[in-house]
């Protein structure tokens, strides 16, 4: 499997906090069928996680690389962001300040969880200007998808790629999330599940209970859909796979 969004990359946000966390996360994954991650820290977080890409923080992900092959752990480690959205946040991805998921035109982008819809509408059509596909980073934990969780079937019309955390699979991000969550797969309007890892406790790379969780439910297509096909077009740049289901959204889009 290859887990998309999570916080492995030692000392750059609230996941990892030191080069043992992060092999520790390391061997997690790869005892849970991962070999390969897109490390995404917080970016574009004024004030906190800034974390532009610059020279010295892609020497970040090439030192992560170093310690991982001393300490022969083959987990394959791509670079990516996941970017708060902003205002001016198209302007930095077109200076190259904000790059997409293993540098393809994938960008992993987070809301404030209680953003309004119509601002959240503009982030979007911003990104989508710019020929650039979002990836909107843990759908079902935002209020308003919690309220209306078709509002990711809109999305998905302006261009978006839908992405769920494992964790509000099994109800650990609330009771809100856990019902968005359900909703969002029984209607197949999820793309990806990713950990969103943390650390090596309740927040950990741990996909597999994820795969057998989907498998059981909706089959073992759906479930290396969403947990190996789409991640790994993600990362290659290529196009996910949906289902070949017509879909008229509320924006007034068609997509299949």
């Amino acid at each position: 499997m290859l887990d998309m969004h999570l916080h492995i990359l030692p000392g750059v946000d609230d996941g990892s906090y030191s080069e043992e966390l992060s092999l520790e996360m390391a061997e997690i994954a790869l005892n849970s069928g991962i070999d390969c991650v897109i490390a995404t820290p917080h970016a574009n977080q004024m004030g906190r996680f800034e974390n532009f890409y610059t020279p010295e923080f892609a020497a970040r992900f090439d030192r992560f690389r170093e310690i991982l092959a001393e300490n022969n752990l083959p987990l394959t480690v791509l670079p990516g962001m996941e970017i708060m959205a902003s205002n001016d946040m198209a302007e930095k991805i077109k200076d190259g300040r904000l790059i997409g998921l293993n540098g393809t035109d994938r960008y992993l982008i987070e809301f404030p969880f209680h953003a309004d819809l119509a601002w959240i509408n503009d982030r979007i059509n911003d990104v989508t200007a710019l020929g650039k596909t979002p990836v909107i980073a843990h759908a079902e934990r935002f209020d308003c998808v919690k309220t209306d969780p078709d509002v990711t079937g809109d999305w998905i019309g302006m261009g978006a790629i839908i992405q769920v955390n494992r964790g509000s699979l099994f109800g650990r991000f609330g009771r809100g999330s856990f019902s968005a969550a359900d909703y969002l797969l029984g209607e197949d309007l999820v793309d990806l599940i990713a950990s969103d890892a943390h650390g090596v406790e309740w927040r950990a790379p741990f996909l597999m209970d994820a795969f057998d969780e989907i498998a059981a439910r909706f089959g073992i297509e759906r479930a290396r859909r969403l947990l190996e096909i789409n991640p790994t077009a993600i990362a290659e740049g290529t196009d996910i796979i949906r289902e070949k289901t017509v879909r008229k959204s509320r924006t007034g889009f068609v997509w299949d």
